[in-house]
């Protein structure tokens, strides 16, 4: 009797053969069963996903540099909160001011790692800019943890970028004139914050937006109005010439702010709202989504006047509950009207 002895190869491709026939090498069996990947990290024994090695390292670094102001649960009451105003970021409700999507939509990922990095002007919120891309983006993924909105809620997209007819420009008078022009006629922006001509002026660039002239106007003018947001806290909107602006003030970065608006505040969404024609003919345009980027030059032309430090002379105190809470005491809003007590104008009649 002859003995047939198998070679360990032939084994090898013979068991290779076996599984795959039942689907487990990336091979299809005879009812066409999908293949299966085996070649991503899944969670077995001591393995674990790479979304869950990400988050845990984001965890990490929350707990090095975030949680003394933002909190062991995100909900901004880390035990250093009590002492800033603005209060820092309440994750678990997110919602988030300053971002690349309409208002009240959650941001991008790159939005919140763009105020990582780059921090907020004028807070408590420093630039982590010194953080590795590595630890940025866990921490992008371990914030987002706190509040079930990100599992709720479908992905925004950033609002468009339309092309910007200014840049060429060496000269930016002509953007700046038509920024103060729909800055003060058609948007209004002196509503909130202060204006930035006088009454006569607002009264001529708004007749040219075929909006009526006004007999009055709000008190104090030239101040920004005090308005609490969404979460209580009373907020002044910038004045331009004198305060710190958030998210900066390059000229891509106020186009952005002004385009989406500013979420769980009174600054509106501006992208969908620029495309207006003329009530007396519709074939001329009145404004459109260019005089974003003319109203970010102006903006920017008046934060270029800011000096480096205030006249201590020319102060404008704004009045507002400052709330010194103790240890574990969690933060109440007050929500009330307060007046800025500002009397003073910077323009007269005649300007």
């Amino acid at each position: 009797m002859q003995i047939c002895r198998i070679k360990p190869a032939t084994a090898v491709f013979t068991a290779l053969l076996i599984t795959c026939s039942a689907g487990q090498l990336g091979c299809s069996d005879s009812q066409g069963t999908p293949d299966i990947d085996t070649s991503r990290a899944s969670e077995f024994g001591f393995q674990q996903s790479v979304r869950t090695s990400q988050i845990e390292e984001g965890k990490v670094a929350y707990q090095t540099f975030c949680i003394g102001c933002h909190g062991v649960d995100g909900d901004g009451n880390g035990v250093s909160a009590r002492f800033y105003h603005p209060r820092p970021r309440n994750f678990i409700i997110a919602r988030f001011k300053l971002s690349s999507t309409r208002a009240g939509q959650l941001p991008t990922n790159e939005d919140i790692r763009r105020t990582i990095i780059g921090g907020l002007k004028g807070s408590a919120m420093p630039g982590w800019d010194m953080l590795p891309a590595r630890t940025v983006t866990a921490l992008v993924a371990y914030i987002k943890t706190f509040s079930p909105k990100w599992q709720e809620k479908s992905p925004a997209s950033a609002i468009p970028f339309v092309d910007d007819p200014y840049r060429s420009l060496e000269d930016k008078s002509t953007a700046i004139a038509r920024g103060e022009a729909v800055f003060h006629g058609y948007a209004t922006c002196w509503t909130c914050h202060p204006a930035y001509v006088s009454k006569q002026k607002i009264n001529e660039y708004l007749v040219a937006m075929e909006n009526p002239a006004r007999d009055t106007f709000r008190d104090n003018l030239y101040r920004s109005v005090g308005k609490p947001d969404a979460g209580g806290e009373m907020i002044y909107p910038t004045d331009f010439k004198r305060d710190f602006v958030r998210a900066g003030a390059q000229v891509e970065v106020l186009y952005r702010s002004i385009s989406t608006g500013i979420t769980g505040t009174a600054m509106p969404t501006w992208v969908d709202s620029m495309d207006v024609a003329s009530i007396h003919d519709s074939n001329v345009q009145l404004t459109s989504s260019a005089d974003l980027w003319a109203m970010a030059y102006y903006v920017q032309s008046l934060v270029l006047t800011r000096p480096a430090r205030l006249d201590p002379n020319n102060l404008d105190i704004r009045p507002r509950p400052q709330i010194i809470l103790q240890p574990g005491e969690a933060f109440v809003p007050i929500l009330e009207d307060i007046d800025t007590g500002a009397t003073d104008e910077e323009f007269s009649e005649d300007d």
